[in-house]
This record gives C-alpha cells, sequence and structure tokens, in this order.
C-alpha cells in the first residue's frame, strides 16, 4: 500500500535538500510521534548513498516499537538540476518494507515543493501501518513547515552551542557561559529551542555546583511557557540568574546582525 503527500514549504529549495540530508533534521520533525534511538555501528547524523543506520523507534518518546534500519540513497542530477531524491528503503522484522522517497523542487515564487511516498509491507499489519503512515507523514510536514519559520534561528543556535561544547572541552567556563547566553537571546522568541537553552544552562550550572545558577535555571524554566503565551519576552535578556528575568538588555551588534541577517 502507498502514501503519497505533498506541501509547500516557505524556505529554497536549496536549503531544504541540505537539511533533508541530516538526521538532527529527521528528529526534529518526527517529535513527539516517533523517536529514533542510534543503535549501529554507522553514526546517524548526515544521510548518504549506501548508508545504513540501525535504530530502536519509540513511539512517543518512550514506548518500544523495535529496531527498524533506515537505508538511504540519495538521487540528485550531476548537473544540478532539479528535482532531487532522498530514498530511504527500510525494513525490520515487522515491516518487510518501508521503501519512502523524498522529492525535492522548487516553486516559481522560491517556495519548495516537498513531497513524501512511500510503499509499504507489512503482511497482516499493513493497513494498519498504512494508516499510522499517513498520520505520522502528516505530522512530519506540519513540523517541516513550521521548521521554515525558525530555521534560521536554530543554524545560529547550532553554531552558538558548538562554541560553548569547545569552551566546555578547554575547561573555559567564561566563553562557555557567554556561548549559552548568546544562545539564550537567540532563542527567546521560540519556546521549544528557548527551554532547550535553559536546559542546557541547568545541566551546565549542575556540573559546575552553581546553586545558585540552578534555582535561577529552575525559576526560567518555569517562566518561559508564560512569557510566550503573554508575548511579553524580555529582548536581549542573556537568560542566567545574575540578572532580572523580566530585564531587556542591548543585543550584541554581532549578534544583532546574524540574527537579522536573510533566512534562505
Amino acid at each position: 500500500m502507498k502514501v503519497d503527500l505533498s506541501t509547500t514549504i516557505d524556505l529554497s529549495a536549496e536549503s531544504v535538500w541540505a537539511e533533508v540530508q541530516t538526521a538532527p533534521l529527521l528528529m526534529h520533525i518526527a517529535w513527539p510521534i516517533l523517536r529514533f534511538v542510534p543503535v549501529g555501528p554507522e553514526p546517524l547524523d548526515t544521510f548518504k548513498s549506501g548508508g545504513r543506520y540501525l535504530t530502536k523507534l519509540r513511539l512517543f518518546g518512550f514506548l518500544p516499537l523495535g529496531t527498524q534500519w533506515i537505508v538511504t540513497f540519495v538521487h540528485q542530477p550531476e548537473n544540478g538540476a532539479w528535482p532531487k531524491r532522498l530514498r530511504d528503503d527500510g525494513h525490520s522484522a515487522i515491516i518487510r518494507k518501508w521503501d519512502h522517497w523524498i522529492t525535492i523542487k522548487p516553486n516559481p515564487d522560491g517556495t519548495t515543493c516537498y513531497r513524501d511516498e512511500v510503499d509499504i509491507s507489512a503482511g497482516p499489519l499493513t493497513p494498519i501501518v498504512w494508516v499510522f503512515a499517513h498520520f505520522f507523514y502528516r505530522h512530519r510536514q506540519r513540523r517541516w513547515r513550521g521548521l521554515a519559520h525558525t530555521l534560521h534561528a536554530r543554524r545560529l543556535i547550532k553554531h552558538e552551542m558548538s562554541d560553548f561544547e569547545k569552551a566546555c572541552s578547554e575547561d573555559d567556563r567564561g566563553l562557555a557561559w557567554q556561548a549559552l547566553e548568546r544562545t539564550h537571546i537567540i532563542s527567546q522568541p521560540y519556546l521549544g529551542p528557548h527551554l532547550g537553552n535553559h536546559r542546557a544552562m541547568l545541566g551546565y550550572a549542575m556540573e559546575q555546583r552553581d546553586w545558585r545558577e540552578v534555582t535561577g535555571q529552575l525559576f526560567r524554566l518555569a517562566l518561559a511557557p508564560l512569557g510566550a503565551l503573554t508575548g511579553r519576552i524580555p529582548m536581549g535578556n542573556t537568560g542566567r540568574s545574575n540578572v532580572s528575568a523580566f530585564q531587556p538588555m542591548p543585543i550584541p551588534d554581532d549578534l544583532r546582525r546574524a540574527i537579522e541577517g536573510k533566512q534562505t
């Protein structure tokens, strides 16, 4: 049985194609319906032709659904023409065939046509799996459309968190906190990344045994959803316990330019 769903994503085709080939994108758009836990020898980071990735599936993040092979192939014309396609010819003990094709091509208005085609075979369970696939891929495409509005910020966050990890590896606490503070400034308008930033701050404060900061981060984790609901966000606030949670602050010039940079 087959599933065939399409949607329009408000990003350039080049940007969508670049993201489609990354495992973190899969994790993001599948959540919270499915969680993929890598267990195979090949790291689950970038999908490539001939890639074989063994994962444990968790329904809603915690209910075990067994293991699933993700077997990928990249199809793109050598001359840079469109469409470009990513295939996952996956399978598991229950699902004998999960042949999934993602097709990406640009629309005339600069947006992207995104298409999921899935051919499913699971014996007597095929109709049930087919219904789930319809629900799951509609969810994924909805998450994709939402991601289009936050992708630029997420890229900046990823860059700052790389700086944080580098500072941690060098035991440079000052630079580590600076990277977390800059991440907070970027993430404030987006509840998920905002909460993720405060969890990272909380974890680092606990690691440093800074109990004053731990208390402050617990307070800010509780406060963040309220700010999202009311729209009252103190822009530029660094998110630390050494400043008021309600105080707007100047945004560093380089960070402001990056935030205001064109999303592609």
